[in-house]
């Protein structure tokens, strides 16, 4: 087995392995902190989590091109370019970072414009303070995040990501059983982030000694690189924000902050479903990144094909998993009061299978900054519609006006557009993978009207076979398509999908 082969592996399996561990971890904490707050301060705390998705868009998405600039770098073995590069990421960086500390504090000033006239909780100005003043520190220190990550060390984070669970775990009860409420999460956040960024700073003296950050390497033309790709990926990041954080802050402002709290729980086994779809396929970026630095169009076509069949027919199978099992998940996890509802349930079942089998496509396109410009408006596009969509729907039909805005958005922009995009980049035909996600994802929303069970089991078993089957199929023919590829990396992928 070969060293990348083994890295992918490794990467893979503690991966899962940390994220089940937090799962078990946090389906017994969230009970466990509602027993010490009120309903609306659980929703305080989710819309000042989203807030720091805003703050991340304070670099123009510099960082980001990094991501993919830094892999191509070490995947070229080009190290003096590539401390040039990381210089000025870095140090760029750090600059940004008072951007940030600006954006803390006029939210700390102004609570009320982020949670609403009617807000009422203990400390939440320092339970801001807090939260931002971590971000920043790991804001700071993220290209050498992004440098491991593309050296293929993704398992030893996984490793750092447990214990950092059990020391932000141990904190947080002691913190609320000492009476500290809102604060110990914002607390324990901090510890926690304070710890990673100082191991990863030793990381990266030690695994990686070639590199060297050093404000002598800034270089303006490096700057204006990253810059002129990372404002794309800036307005990709708006566009996710747009698209993944702005629910719950409409639900705080437009219904309360009570309904945030159950809107959270209703979609907590959809968030954990997406944290392991995400995992696994967040993990081909540097290998996507690095095949496409060497030329290899073929196996990376290869690679991509057996990587988007398997993320849909994944996302399809535990999407419509969760939505038989939501409504009993809630009601024995925190009890009955909760859960939103059939419908809603449904209408977030759909949402994660499109935004889920999209991300094959936008790795791709981020990777090879292929049609950078054009990818990120339509994101931006999606988000635009979504949240003007969702305003004036939310009026008739409430949270479910929220969500219904966002699927069609998803479908008409990233799942129809992003896959032509791809599909001419690789020069294959866009339609045989836009029947798949255009006829198959709506079925599961006839299905809902069936009133009898048994039936309605029964046909949603069907359908995940014939899903499983018709992607198998799928993945067999790309044999067929390169018979000359003898990649042993690509054949260990496809082995283990299909395990």
């Amino acid at each position: 087995m070969s060293s990348d082969a083994r890295k992918f592996l490794k990467g893979v399996t503690s991966g899962y392995l940390v994220m089940i561990i937090s799962l078990l971890v946090n389906l017994w904490l969230i009970p466990f902190v509602l027993k010490f707050l009120t309903r609306p301060e659980y929703g305080i705390f989710a819309i000042a989590t989203d807030l720091l998705a805003w703050l991340s868009l304070a670099n123009l998405g510099i960082s980001a091109a990094f991501n993919s600039k830094g892999a191509h770098l070490m995947g070229s073995k080009n190290v003096k370019e590539l401390n040039i590069v990381a210089s000025t990421t870095f140090f760029t960086q750090l600059v940004s970072a008072i951007v940030i500390i600006l954006a803390g504090v006029f939210v700390t000033i102004h609570p009320e414009l982020l949670f609403g006239s009617d807000v009422n909780a203990d400390n939440i100005e320092l339970v801001v303070v807090l939260l931002v003043s971590g971000y920043t520190l790991s804001f700071i220190f993220q290209p050498m995040n992004s440098m491991l990550i593309a050296s293929k060390q993704i398992h030893i984070d996984n490793y750092l990501k447990f214990g950092l669970l059990i020391i932000k775990t141990s904190l947080t009860v002691i913190l609320l059983m000492n009476g500290f409420k809102l604060l110990s999460l914002a607390i324990s956040s901090v510890v926690a982030t304070i710890i990673i960024t100082i191991v990863t700073w030793l990381r990266v003296k030690k695994s990686l000694p070639y590199v060297k950050i050093k404000l002598s390497s800034w270089k303006y033309n490096r700057f204006t690189f990253l810059l002129k790709k990372g404002v794309w990926f800036s307005l990709g990041g708006v566009a996710g924000i747009l698209i993944l954080r702005m629910d719950s802050f409409l639900i705080g402002k437009y219904i309360s902050l009570s309904t945030v709290a159950s809107y959270v729980i209703t979609i907590k086994l959809y968030q954990i479903a997406d944290t392991f779809h995400q995992q696994f396929f967040n993990t081909t970026r540097p290998f996507f990144a690095q095949m496409f630095g060497k030329k290899d169009m073929k196996s990376l076509a290869k690679m991509y094909n057996i990587t988007f069949y398997s993320s849909f027919a994944a996302a399809f199978g535990i999407g419509i998993c969760i939505y038989l099992l939501n409504r009993w998940f809630v009601y024995l996890w925190v009890g009955s009061d909760f859960y939103l509802g059939d419908t809603i349930n449904m209408l977030l079942c759909l949402n994660f299978i499109l935004q889920a089998s999209v991300l094959p496509n936008r790795i791709i396109l981020a990777t090879t900054f292929f049609k950078i410009v054009s990818h990120n408006i339509i994101r931006f596009l999606e988000g635009v519609i979504k949240l003007l969509a969702s305003i004036a729907l939310l009026y008739y039909w409430g949270i479910e006006g929220v969500i219904f805005a966002g699927l069609i958005s998803s479908l008409v922009f990233s799942n129809i557009v992003l896959n032509i995009f791809t599909s001419q980049f690789f020069k294959e035909i866009a339609w045989n993978k836009l029947t798949l996600i255009l006829f198959i994802s709506i079925i599961p929303l006839i299905i809902l009207f069936v009133t009898d069970y048994q039936l309605k089991l029964t046909l949603f078993a069907f359908l995940i076979v014939s899903v499983f089957v018709f992607v198998w199929r799928k993945i067999r023919k790309q044999n067929i398509n390169y018979p000359s590829i003898d990649l042993k990396f690509v054949s260990l992928i496809k082995s283990f999908l299909l395990k």
